[in-house]
Parts: C-alpha cells; structure tokens; sequence
C-alpha cells in the first residue's frame, strides 16, 4: 500500500515539474513577442477589427488583450467589417478595472487633424474653414475637423453688415492659420489674410503696369469704376487682365471747384473713362495709389496766373459761398475761393461773430491780403488798408463839435454814429450825465430818439480801448454852470443854497446857480463834531458856506465840505490867538472875552 502511495507521489513531482517547465517556456514566448510589439501611450497605432456591436467595436492592436471602444467614436461604423484596420490613440497600456489596453478612435482623429493645423500654419498654406456659431469677441470656425477662433475683426477685409455675415454661416471659406497654441491646442485663423494676401498680389501686378502720371484709359486695357463713397474720399477699382487694385481719390483730386462731399460729382458704381496716377505710396501696407481727375491733361488750372489777375491790397467783388466758425469764403470767379477769417472782418474787434458781419449769398467788397499759388489759398479782408481809427484820428480831436446820429439808446449812454467818422456807433458814447446842464438824470436819455440828428462835442478820445467819449449839452448854447469853478482852487470858500435833504447828506448848488448844477455834501462832512453831522437840521434853501476839498476841473468834479471850512477857520484863530484857540466853545468865548476886556481896559485909561 506505501509503494501504491510512494509511487502516485512521485507522478505527481514529475507533473508539476513538466507543468512549470512549459509554463517558464511559454512566459518566455511571450515576452520575445512582446519585445517586438512597440505600444507607447500617446501614440497613434492601427488596430485590426475583431468584433463590432451597437455599442462597441472590439480591436486587437497586438496587446496583451483585445480592446474595446465605444462606437460613437466611430463616424462611419455602417461602412466598417471585421478585419479593416483603423487608426487609434494609446491613451493607457493599462486599464485600472479590466487591465486592457485603452484605446481611442477620436483622439487619434483630433490628434491628427491638429498636426495638420500645425503644418498649414508652418507652411502659411491656406486651408478650408466653416462658420459655426457667433462666440464671445468673435466666431467658432470648423477647420478639418478642429474648433478654432475666427476673430470679428478678420472675418472680412471690409466692414460688412450682421445680414451679411449670416451668409458666410456653414459656407466652406478659405482661411490662413494665423497663431496656435502648442499647450492648449488652440488655433486662430483669419478669412480676412487670406483677402489681403489676394489684394496684395493683384496689387503687385497692377504695380506692374502702371506708374506715376500715367493716365489710366480703357483704351489701354483698364476698367474702372466708384467701389466706395465716403465724405471726403472715393475708392476707385482698378481692374485690367486677371488683376484688379484699389486707388483713393481724395475729395480735393477730384475738382478745381471746391466740393460738399464726393458724391456731388461720383456716384456708386459710376463707370470712370479715364483718370491720372499723381502718387504711389509703397511705405504702406498695402500700397497705396492716389488718384486724380483735375490734374487730367486738358483740365484748365484756374490758379494759373493767380498773382497775375490779383494783386495784393487791390479790392475785389465777390459772393459769400460758405460760412465756418472761424471765417467765410468768398466766391471771386468760377474755381477761385478765398478765406475770409473772422479776424479780417471788423478792425475793431478780432473776436467778432462772422455770423453777424457776412450773409450766405451775399455780394461783398474784400481787399486781397495775401496769394499762395503753390498751396492755392487766397486771403482776404474787409479791413481797409489803412486803419479806420487812424483815419479818424486825423480829422478829429478833442473839444471839436460834430454831427452824429443817435444808433441806440440803453441805461447808461446814447450810442452816436458820428459822420464820415468810419466809427462804429458802439465805441462812440455818451453818458446820461452829458446829456443836459439843467438836471444830470438818467431819465434825459428818453429825450433822444433813435436816428435822431445831434451836435455833440468830444471830450476824450481813448486810443488804447478805441473808444470816442462825447457830450451833447457841451455843444449847446446853454452856458455851463461849472464855469462857477473856473476860477475856483481848491480850498476856496463857497456860499450854496441847500436844494434838497438826504440821510446821507444834503444836495447843494452855488449861488445864483438854481437847480443847474447839484453837489451832493456827504453827512460826515457837514460839521467837525460829529454830533452836529446830521442832515435833518438843514431845511430846503438854507444858505451855508463850505470848502473845496477837491477839484478836477477836466473832469467836471468838485467835492465840498462844511466840516473843512470849519477846521480852516479854527485853525486862523489858533494862528492869530494862540494854542487856547485850538477848540471852539467856551474857550474860544475867554479869548474873545480877553480881547474886548483888553479894548475896554484902553478906553477907560483914555
């Protein structure tokens, strides 16, 4: 029985060593073909078909097990069979949970798609794009199978309305990759570089053709026509065998005459027979082609000869066309206008509204100032050559009478317009107080009417400010009271009649002046004590006496004071009597009394 035991347990040593001999060869096997299979995360490898469900297709990408990927990765799983090759992304050796080989079908697509996104922008190769859907700053753009950013700003080379941009919506256009991201794999691409490299290079073939101050002709084989208006400029296109340009004529090429806007003459669309290159820039990018029409062969320049047909100082006609803040323009013949500015339109005030001196439409009388035919400006002024109040100057002075008009009347003067004085009436004033010697009230300038016909003398002539200063009743036969002051100094001594009380003093005028010329004595000048200033105890025709204090005998003012007269007189008898005299009342009595004792004392010795 032990040999039956000793004998089934040496079969079973010998079995298991067999088993782990062939185990050892097949591990070896396996890591030999392992060895030649080359799986790396990250890589796009192919994979054969094994099995294909609704919900998976099963691959065997020569791993140590099938792997399974979702048939949505899959774009045409209808036209797949088992056994057909397919490119896919090792995204993990390993699965976690199953321990296959995880694979994808999508990432492997993108992954190659991005990779041709990076040789289109290495390349500057221009690729195929759709417009998807409007983002934040700009559009997302389908390009071969990878969202990228079509900024607002490059969907077009020209600004283009919301209705338009619809339409580029799920259109194949052909952008260029302009920047890319490497780290996030994002891309920007531009439909408007694609334009711009287009315009470039019909530019450079048009530059081929055409030089400055060639005359463009549909003879020699040019098409051209208005592409766009604005306020200032027109776009001319440019078009001739397989090329076509854009040139700029700017409003100031386009006529002699000076015009509103472009559209005055240009219309859109409008067919053009013939036009001149007069500047090619090629400092910009793109270059730029100015045009022209006035400076086609055949166009009269009307500056020709400006300096000829006018002359400086000269007067000339003309018609006000236009008016601006800072000036107007005068029409002097056809294509001719010159600038009139604001400060050339009255010589006594630079700052005058233009508005208030020039009519649209107007015939005026300008002196030509200064002609620039290089720059083809012309300058003029209503200003005589000769200043007006230089004019006035030499035939007037002051006390001379003349003859004016009253032009308006306000609160305080008459405005005069004195004649053939070129004067304007607002520099020429007379103040209500020298209106009439019987009663200086504001109430006398309702006395004058306007266009009234007046004599009036000069009184002072202001050369600084330009101004005239005048007074009617100094031109009229009334004598003047204050030739009572002619003879008068200040200090002297006068007798008034009390006129009218105040409380602020009282109002006086000399004798024998009656109401003719009212001084006013203020109420701090009525007596030295200042208990005595008080107007209340004068009454209507008192006579007192009173000092000048101040004479200005050019400019009519006097000041009087009973409180001076007063200390003048205190001040005789301080000098005559001694210091006991300095104050009045009782002390001034004791030396009056010692005078008459004095006298008395005398008469009784005799």
């Amino acid at each position: 029985m032990w040999k039956e035991k000793l004998k089934l347990k040496n079969m079973q040593v010998e079995a298991e060593s067999i088993k782990e001999k062939d185990l050892k060869e097949f591990q070896d096997l396996l890591n030999e073909d392992l060895k030649k299979r080359v799986l790396k995360e990250g890589s796009i490898i192919e994979a054969r078909i094994t099995e294909i469900t609704k919900s998976f297709v099963q691959l065997d990408a020569n791993a140590k097990s099938d792997s399974l990927v979702a048939s949505s990765e899959f774009e045409n799983l209808a036209s797949l069979k088992v056994g057909d090759t397919v490119q896919c992304l090792i995204e993990r050796i390993e699965s976690f949970k199953t321990g296959q080989l995880v694979l994808s079908r999508s990432k492997a697509i993108l992954l190659q798609n991005w990779k041709k996104i990076l040789e289109a922008y290495k390349h500057e190769t221009i690729v195929t794009g759709v417009v998807k859907s409007r983002i934040r700053g700009g559009y997302l753009a389908v390009v071969m199978g990878t969202n990228c950013f079509l900024p607002g700003s490059a969907i077009s080379d020209h600004p283009i309305k919301p209705d338009e941009v619809q339409k580029l919506f799920n259109v194949g256009k052909k952008m260029r990759v302009v920047s890319v991201n490497e780290t996030r794999f994002n891309a920007i691409v531009s439909i408007k570089e694609v334009h711009m490299k287009d315009k470039e290079k019909q530019m450079q073939e048009i530059l081929k053709k055409i030089k400055v101050g060639d005359v463009l002709t549909k003879t020699d084989g040019f098409e051209l026509s208005c592409s766009a208006l604005n306020d200032w400029a027109a776009w001319i296109l440019i078009s001739t065998e397989g090329a076509s340009a854009i040139g700029m004529m700017h409003i100031t090429a386009m006529s002699w005459s000076r015009l509103k806007k472009p559209s005055d003459i240009l219309s859109l669309g409008q067919k053009i027979p013939k036009i001149k290159v007069i500047d090619i820039d090629k400092t910009t990018n793109p270059q730029r082609i100015s045009l022209s029409l006035k400076d086609l062969p055949g166009v009269k320049n009307p500056f020709d000869g400006l300096k000829e047909r006018y002359l400086v100082n000269k007067f000339y006609s003309g018609k006000i066309v236009k008016i601006l803040k800072f000036g107007a323009f005068v029409q002097l013949e056809d294509s001719i206008q010159a600038l009139l500015h604001q400060s050339e339109c009255d010589p006594f005030n630079r700052m005058a509204n233009i508005n208030d001196l020039v009519q649209l439409g107007k015939e005026v009388n300008v002196r030509l100032l200064k002609v620039d035919e290089k720059e083809k400006k012309i300058s003029v002024s209503l200003v005589p050559e000769s200043h007006p109040w230089d004019n006035f100057l030499k035939k007037f002075s002051e006390n001379q009478i003349v003859s004016c008009e009253v032009a308006k009347r306000d609160v305080r003067h008459l405005h005069l317009n004195i004649e053939n004085s070129g004067i304007p009436s607002r520099l020429c004033l007379c103040f209500w107080k020298n209106l009439s010697y019987n009663s200086e009230s504001e109430e006398n300038l309702k006395n004058f009417s306007v266009k009234e016909k007046v004599k009036a003398k000069i009184l002072n002539i202001d050369s600084k400010k330009m101004r005239v200063f005048l007074g009617v009743r100094e031109a009229s036969s009334d004598s003047d009271p204050f030739e009572y002051f002619s003879q008068k100094e200040t200090g002297s001594t006068v007798v008034c009649v009390v006129r009218e009380v105040m409380l602020t003093g009282i109002k006086v005028s000399p004798e024998n002046q009656k109401n003719k010329l009212l001084i006013t004595i203020k109420k701090n000048h009525l007596a030295k004590s200042l208990s005595d200033c008080r107007p209340e105890i004068y009454r209507k025709n008192d006579i007192v006496k009173s000092q000048i204090i101040a004479l200005d005998k050019k400019q009519r003012k006097v000041q009087l004071s009973i409180k001076a007269l007063e200390e003048s007189e205190e001040a005789k008898l301080v000098k005559k009597f001694g210091k006991d005299g300095s104050s009045s009342g009782k002390v001034l009595k004791d030396i009056l009394g010692k005078v008459f004792s004095s006298k008395k004392d005398k008469k009784d010795k005799k």
